[in-house]
């Protein structure tokens, strides 16, 4: 009777059911509702680097805001929190474009078309690197787990094999 192969071939189906488990329940509990289906922003589209939507600016937009299009900015994007979705949800003050992945991207309804459409574009483009992103995280969260009941396992095996040997030497 092998026990170590026993033990591998166990830890082998364990993993797989987990890697599988994981995987599903990673899209549908995470991937999916959140990034998938997300309310993003652009971060970072003031001249002074910040952005908030709960105030009020006294300047006129393109005073306070740059001009992403007629620069040729990079723009990057952040979840928007639920708390302040319900917040803001029908303020005049927000243009929702909605995508086919589900996704939506919120921003000021001052921006002009061009801007609009320029970081529209950009927020599409990038939509293989928020999705690559969240597939990391759920990729870790099931292979990680594998990988220390592997670690485990093997160290009791290791242990045990010691006691084995000592008892064999003592006959």
């Amino acid at each position: 009777m092998n026990v170590g192969r026993g033990l591998f071939r166990a830890w082998i189906f364990i993993s797989v059911i987990w890697v599988l488990a994981a995987g599903v329940g990673g899209y549908f509990v995470y991937i999916e509702p959140d990034v998938m289906r997300g309310v993003y922003a652009p971060h970072g589209l003031g001249k002074d680097g910040k952005v908030s939507w709960q105030t009020d600016h006294p300047k006129p937009f393109y005073e306070s805001f740059r001009s992403h299009s007629a620069d040729n900015l990079k723009v990057n994007f952040h979840p928007i929190e639920w708390s302040i979705q319900k917040q803001l949800e029908g303020d005049n003050r927000i243009v929702v474009a909605s995508f086919p992945d589900r996704s939506r991207l919120w921003l000021y309804s001052e921006f002009n078309q061009a801007d609009r459409d320029y970081i529209a574009k950009q927020f599409w483009e990038q939509r293989w690197l928020r999705l690559a992103a969240a597939s990391a995280i759920v990729a870790l969260w099931a292979i990680i787990p594998c990988i220390a009941l592997f670690v485990i396992g093997y160290g009791l095996l290791w242990v045990g094999r010691g006691f084995r040997d000592h008892i064999q030497d003592a006959s």
